[in-house]
């Protein structure tokens, strides 16, 4: 008994060593699409405290804050597959460019697909970019069909990407930026993850992240 404890203790450390080494790669993929755009250079982690925080006062999980943790860092992974030229471009994207930014939600669910990470953290990377009306892309989901995770993702991943200079804009003023946000609810985005980040927005609490 103690050889098969102590066996099965050892498959347990190689296991989350193997998986550590694992997020370490994916984590610089990451870090590898944010030197190729300066623009977002920190998007993901701002972007991930503030899901965090609004999952929080939603009363999310310990399990599922886990789950917005890593699929926050990684949701941009899938742009690993856009090239430079219109990744950076610093003008309007014609339609077929447009088409092409669009992809990589499924380019970043197949790559975590393939590792053979949990689904749920497939679904979130995937669908992020849903809209609560089921205008976004790539499924065209709505309402409660898109994954509650994705949606909060979605708030938070607007709001950074709103107060942050891009390559084909400036950052917005805060009250432009809250101004969006609230004309985005229930057309873009759930209302209760909304109503969840205007209260946090107004405490205080996301401020201090950006």
């Amino acid at each position: 008994m103690t050889n098969k404890a102590a066996y099965a203790i050892e498959n347990l450390a190689l296991y989350e060593n193997i998986y550590e080494n694992l997020f370490s790669t994916l984590y610089a993929f990451v870090k590898a699409i944010e030197v190729r755009d300066p623009y977002t250079q920190q998007h993901s982690n701002r972007v991930t405290s503030i899901a965090i925080v609004i999952g929080k006062e939603m009363g999310c999980t310990s399990e599922e804050l886990d789950i917005l943790n890593f699929a926050g860092h990684l949701h941009d992974i899938g742009k690993i597959g856009i090239r430079d030229s219109i990744l950076l471009k610093p003008g309007t994207y014609t339609e077929e460019e447009l088409n092409i930014i669009k992809a990589h939600p499924n380019i970043g669910a197949s790559i975590i697909g393939q590792l053979g990470l949990l689904d749920s953290e497939k679904q979130i990377i995937k669908h992020h970019h849903e809209r609560f009306d089921g205008t976004g892309y790539p499924d065209g989901l709505k309402n409660k069909e898109i994954p509650l995770l994705a949606r909060i993702l979605s708030v938070a991943d607007v709001y950074d990407a709103l107060a942050s200079d891009r390559a084909y804009r400036k950052k917005m003023k805060k009250n432009e930026i809250i101004k969006a946000i609230k004309e985005g609810r229930v057309t873009q985005f759930d209302p209760d993850v909304v109503d969840a980040f205007l209260k946090l927005y107004d405490e205080g609490v996301i401020e201090k992240i950006i």
